[in-house]
């Protein structure tokens, strides 16, 4: 774990990682309310937004700021209660202030998620010594950037191409892929089982995404969705490893 942190509040990085998500949140918010006419996919987008923004901003930190991130995710939160109705957004046209009042708190959960998986991709909160157990920091850390990743490329390929499914399913296996690589290019050590867990769960909340917001798969879609899952995840965290190696 990095020595470098302080008890001191880095307010330039509180004022990046604002930045970043008045950016990232108010952005998809709005290419997915144009685009769609219903909630569940725009919700989506704007939580990912705070995702991003606690994983970028603890990419680029030099040591740990998990905090500056949540802070400026509740000034987010804020403008966005505040702001959102105002825009006018047709995908948003059913909302109520309750509804915006729970996003914002769940994104500045979200946030805060983010932010820790983005400092374990850069590797300040994890040893230099390889494990011989199992790491369920990077199961968590890769399940978050899946989750983020597949709603993110998702909700862009429909807007690019339309809504089919074929989208939805290219932009899991993307998702599914980038978790593991990212999981064994970053991490010390072997962590192929940890990838195939994160791709796992990362596949049972983006088939829950599809069953509250599209239509539920069948029992078949969901058992071939499991497998290639943790597949897929397996693969990136080889190819991760072999390249980081």
């Amino acid at each position: 774990m990095s020595n470098g942190v302080t008890g001191s509040l880095d307010l330039k990085s509180v004022a990046g990682s604002l930045i970043i998500g008045l950016i990232a949140v108010f952005g998809l918010g709005w290419m997915s309310g144009t685009t769609f006419a219903a909630l569940p996919f725009p919700v989506l987008s704007l939580l990912s937004g705070f995702i991003l923004t606690g994983m970028v901003a603890g990419l680029l930190s030099k040591g740990e700021t998990i905090s500056e991130p949540v802070i400026s995710s509740v000034i987010v939160s804020i403008a966005l209660y505040f702001f959102l109705p105002g825009l006018n957004l047709q995908g948003f046209a059913d909302i109520h202030p309750e509804h915006i009042l729970l996003i914002g708190l769940n994104g500045i959960m979200l946030s805060f998620a983010g932010a820790w998986a983005g400092e374990m991709l850069q590797g300040t909160m994890e040893t230099t010594e390889e494990v011989k157990h199992l790491e369920w920091g990077w199961v968590l850390a890769g399940t978050i950037l899946g989750v983020m990743v597949s709603v993110l490329v998702s909700t862009l390929l429909i807007i690019v191409l339309g809504f089919e499914f074929t989208p939805l399913l290219i932009a899991f296996v993307i998702g599914l892929f980038l978790t593991g690589f990212l999981i064994g290019f970053r991490s010390a050590g072997i962590t192929i089982m940890e990838a195939a867990l994160a791709g796992l769960f990362t596949l049972v909340i983006n088939v829950d995404i599809l069953t509250l917001a599209l239509v539920p798969p069948g029992f078949d879609e969901i058992m071939l969705a499991l497998i290639l899952g943790g597949v897929l995840s397996m693969i990136g965290a080889w190819v991760g490893e072999k390249i980081q190696g």
